[in-house]
């Protein structure tokens, strides 16, 4: 397929991610009824909480039924996801609101998934997650993924190099435009527009980014 109508499609899908919908109620993949830690409580009580842990869920276990993992990958994964809950778990330390650092720990995990297992980004992937998608910023002397979840707050994940911040969509005239000011170094921003994107790393100078093949 040509690299322009790749483009395209992405573009497509992005524009329905952010576009504005109506907030429908949600149900975790777990029992709220047996909800223990302060993570879990804050989940059941809250709709894009939910939203994300089901849409991890069905990633991870797109990822896990995949019959190319073989046994030991299958465990590692296993092992992962059971630290990865353990850190999740522990949301109620940060110096972040509880359901802030919960939708950054689902966001950085759907990322993970997405990243390193293709079987849960295949052809009929029907869930609330894009990507990872790549962008070349020549200034940045790295490449940027980038995974798109269209949350009831849509939020963006970026990684480059040992880097990795979440932002969450904020009002923008055109394009999507994605930023908070809560990392240590300081405010962050993405804003796509067409084949381009404007990146500011946190503390960092603006940067133009072009969209490159989809990762």
């Amino acid at each position: 397929m040509a690299t322009h109508h790749i483009r395209t499609s992405f573009w497509i899908a992005l524009i329905s991610f952010v576009a504005p919908g109506v907030a429908l109620s949600a149900t975790p993949a777990f029992d709220c009824a047996k909800a223990d830690s302060s993570a879990e409580k804050a989940i059941c009580a809250s709709d894009m909480l939910a939203e994300l842990d089901v849409e991890l869920d069905r990633l991870y276990r797109l990822a896990l039924n995949d019959s190319a993992l073989g046994a030991d990958r299958q465990a590692e994964l296993k092992a992962m996801q059971r630290g990865w809950i353990k850190g999740r778990d522990a949301c109620w330390t940060s110096d972040l609101p509880m359901e802030t650092c919960v939708a950054n720990a689902y966001a950085m995990r759907i990322h993970d998934i997405r990243e390193g297992h293709a079987a849960s980004r295949g052809a009929d992937d029907q869930g609330v997650s894009l990507g990872p998608v790549a962008f070349d910023c020549p200034d940045l002397n790295a490449g940027l993924s980038a995974v798109f979840i269209n949350a009831e707050t849509p939020l963006v994940t970026l990684k480059w190099l040992e880097n990795a911040i979440v932002l969450p969509a904020v009002p923008a005239a055109s394009g999507a435009r994605y930023e908070s000011d809560i990392w240590v170094d300081g405010p962050a921003m993405l804003w796509t527009k067409g084949d381009e994107a404007m990146f500011t790393p946190p503390g960092g100078p603006e940067m133009t980014c072009q969209l490159d093949d989809i990762g």
